[in-house]
């Protein structure tokens, strides 16, 4: 895949340290991820790490908050990695994402991370809305349990409606750099 970028959507240390968040078919999301990662990165595929913005002047480094809100170790940035802040769930949103991609020659986004039905949504919607190509890595998103469905099946839901229009919805194994 030439002039691809990864984009990993708040796979933040606070997204793991309650029960284990699942993929669509019920397997712990986080080693999905981990694998798709590595694989980019030995393609040599451009990888922006997605965070949370939060206000630094309320939350102190190193406080409970400031910590959840880094990316989990598992998956830490390397250097040469962009971190780019979201704000409002949107990975595009005054971020300066769109025209970095473009800077890069990047016509498609392989998405992954946490939560399906909010920022990894938005991601994959507004990143087909700009003109991306995009695939949604289907086992490599999760978000907790709702109260009306579990989360496996909202991760399910969410591969099945933007593989209708906005991207192609492939599993991990599946997806070439």
């Amino acid at each position: 895949m030439p002039h691809t970028a990864l984009l990993l959507i708040d796979v933040l240390a606070g997204a793991f340290s309650g029960p284990p968040l699942q993929t669509c078919d019920g397997a712990p999301v986080l080693p999905n991820i981990q694998r798709l990662l590595a694989r980019a990165r030995a393609a040599g595929v451009f990888v922006v790490h997605v965070v949370e913005d939060f206000d630094e002047a309320k939350d102190l480094p190193g406080s409970p908050v400031w910590k959840a809100c880094q990316v989990h170790p598992d998956v830490a940035p390397r250097e040469g990695e962009l971190v780019v802040r979201q704000r409002r769930y949107d990975a595009f949103h005054e971020s300066g994402l769109r025209e970095r991609l473009e800077r890069e020659a990047i016509e498609q986004v392989v998405v992954a991370g946490i939560a399906s039905p909010w920022c990894v949504d938005t991601a994959v919607r507004r990143a087909f809305g700009l003109g991306f190509r995009v695939t949604l890595a289907a086992d490599a998103h999760g978000c907790a349990d709702g109260t009306t469905l579990p989360g496996p099946a909202i991760a399910r839901h969410h591969n099945e409606i933007l593989a209708a229009c906005f991207a192609e919805v492939l599993p991990v194994d599946r997806i070439a750099f």
